[in-house]
């Protein structure tokens, strides 16, 4: 069996669903008409995010950690210690933004708002702490400063915030080339460069994808306010860049793809590399298909041929004759078929059943009397 590669790439004008269709039972179909085997497309950089990593959950002492941060903030304050206080809530936040938020982090991170809220309307800054205020109410909802344990000034911004609607997370969303489609948690958002908007107070999955380049993603979270500036940038798909090559080189618009089809090929550990490109076909003709195959020394890949198929299980298998035959033809090594048995050959069986037959009529006939012979004998030569 000769290791092969096979490249598929389904022009931008088909859906997902439609070209996985037609191509994903294509080389099982050619697998057996050759006597080759596949190898994997060779993997390419990730377009993860490295340090998208599983953010921790906070343990009980980093809780208790927390609290003790909190808790000297709020002893700095009674001394009327502000810049002091500031500091310390700041390393708190800190310390709660390197954990996932949970039920056990928000009260922490309202009770942080709520403290540097306080110590703005102590520098006279009011619009800074509605703002402080307005996170803590997304964060708590059900939160309303006592009037017993709070001053009248604080009791007065949280009032006149209490009908303004609820701050939510803001991220500019770039990447490099632009003009990428932008999904949060699988739910499409626009393209880059956009501005998106998140509620969820916890993980939040972005991922850009652009054709032609691999997709990127990146995890992170994000507390209502929030603003940032999220970039990716994106890998080159290898595969896609062919098409584009090959597609342009069909318009006559040059080649250039041999030296990416010898990378691949090299990466791979192969010689044989097949390319096939799928396309609509003009009118009625329903999926039109172009079968590549790789030259050495880097030289563009050659067409062995086009052809249209209907659409369906029907025109999958046709394509995936087809493919066969055209490599075959293209030098490829057909799969040896082994030759049946030669008890198994039809030609043995009617010898057998002609030979019985002959034996059964032989010790019916006769009819004479007892002392005649039990029957013919029939001898079968092979």
């Amino acid at each position: 069996m000769e290791p092969a590669l096979l490249l598929k790439y389904a022009a931008p004008d088909l859906t997902d669903r439609s070209a996985r269709q037609v191509l994903d039972p294509i080389p099982a179909i050619v697998a057996k008409e050759l006597r080759i085997r596949w190898l994997p497309v060779p993997m390419e950089p990730s377009g993860r995010d490295p340090s998208a990593g599983e953010i921790p959950v906070p343990d009980d002492a980093a809780l208790r950690r927390i609290a003790g941060t909190v808790s000297r903030a709020s002893e700095q304050m009674d001394k009327v210690e502000s810049a002091a206080a500031e500091r310390i809530l700041g390393e708190a936040e800190k310390e709660c933004r390197s954990y996932r938020f949970t039920e056990a982090t928000r009260p922490f991170l309202a009770e942080i708002f709520l403290r540097r809220g306080i110590l703005r309307l102590w520098e006279g800054k009011a619009s800074d702490a509605e703002a402080l205020f307005s996170r803590v109410r997304a964060l708590r909802p059900g939160f309303t400063p006592d009037p017993a344990l709070f001053p009248p000034q604080v009791l007065s911004v949280w009032e006149a915030i209490r009908h303004r609607p609820v701050p939510e997370a803001e991220l500019l969303v770039e990447s490099l080339p632009s003009g990428a489609e932008i999904f949060v948690d699988g739910e499409r958002r626009g393209v880059t460069p956009a501005r998106v908007r998140t509620k969820n107070i916890g993980p939040v999955r972005i991922r850009v994808s652009h054709p032609g380049y691999r997709d990127a993603e990146s995890t992170g979270q994000w507390l209502p306010g929030d603003t940032e500036i999220v970039r990716f940038s994106l890998p080159g798909d290898r595969v896609a860049r062919l098409g584009e090559l090959l597609a342009g080189a069909a318009q006559g618009k040059g080649g250039g793809a041999g030296p990416l089809v010898e990378e691949l090929s090299a990466a791979a550990g192969t010689s044989r590399v097949a390319i096939m490109m799928l396309e609509k076909g003009a009118g009625a003709e329903g999926l039109r298909t172009r079968l590549y195959a790789g030259r050495p020394s880097g030289q563009d890949p050659a067409l062995l041929g086009e052809k249209s198929f209907p659409e369906g299980k029907k025109g999958t298998g046709l394509a995936g004759k087809w493919t066969a035959d055209t490599l075959a033809a293209d030098g490829w090594p057909r799969a040896e078929r082994p030759e049946r048995p030669w008890y198994n050959s039809l030609w043995f069986w009617g010898i057998v059943l002609a030979a019985a037959f002959t034996a059964v009529l032989g010790s019916g006939g006769g009819g004479g009397g007892g002392g005649g012979s039990p029957g013919g004998t029939v001898a079968v030569n092979f």
